[in-house]
């Protein structure tokens, strides 16, 4: 029977720990009816999987014991940092999920000069990358960043050396990509109605070299689904 995997932000010891996460303790009684004796596989990021044994169940919390640690193999091959001007939520949080899935290793939210929305919960984004790395079998869950403004970021340090930026008039990223080998990129995405003269000039300013990925005009969401599948699969 396939065991089902959980996130646990906290270390985990190689003999027994507590849990005090409700909500995690409480799925556990009420979905899945786990018990003293039931078998879980619990990961925190650290790059290993750990088969675990119920052995105290009650409603503020859970022990659990260690019964066997295995290094997990599905860590992203690349550093990709997905930057994606905000969209509607729906679309917002499928990107998301799909990039947690593919491995992207950060998702930063851009406030755009053609943002029509302006916020997004972030508690709720949080969730859905835990619930997507759970279920692909992730080692790890990539981290989402506060939004920031386009300028901000492009003066801070938190972004690989290598930057693209995607834009109808850029160069094929096939070709980009067959003469520039890296461990790490950045990946900008526009908004609804693109990018802005003013934002595509600071761009140019920071040298980020403007790639396309067809002739066709794709929705961002799309756009970073597709991106991140060429990188990363």
């Amino acid at each position: 029977m396939r065991l089902h995997r959980f996130y646990i932000s906290k270390a985990i010891s190689e003999d027994t720990f507590d849990i005090g996460d409700r909500e995690l303790v409480n799925q556990w009684r009420s979905v899945f009816r786990y018990n003293v004796g039931s078998q879980v596989i619990v990961f925190n990021g650290d790059g290993f999987d750990y088969l675990a044994m119920i052995t105290s169940l009650r409603n503020l919390g859970a022990t659990l014991e260690i019964v066997k640690k295995t290094k997990n193999k599905n860590l992203p091959k690349m550093n990709v940092s997905l930057c994606v001007g905000i969209i509607k939520k729906d679309n917002f949080e499928l990107v998301v999920q799909k990039a947690t899935e593919l491995g992207v290793t950060q998702i930063i939210p851009i406030l755009c000069e053609r943002s029509e929305k302006k916020n997004i919960n972030m508690q709720r984004l949080q969730k859905i990358a835990i619930e997507a790395s759970e279920q692909s079998g992730r080692g790890d869950v990539p981290v989402i960043h506060e939004i920031t403004e386009l300028s901000l970021l492009l003066d801070s340090d938190i972004l690989p050396q290598n930057k693209i930026v995607l834009h109808l008039e850029g160069e094929y990223i096939g070709d980009y990509l067959a003469r520039n080998e890296s461990k790490g990129i950045a990946i900008f995405i526009g908004t609804e109605g693109g990018w802005s003269e003013r934002e595509i000039k600071e761009f140019a300013l920071h040298n980020i070299m403007s790639v396309c990925l067809s002739s066709q005009v794709l929705r961002a969401e799309t756009a970073s689904i597709a991106v991140s599948s060429l990188l990363l699969l």
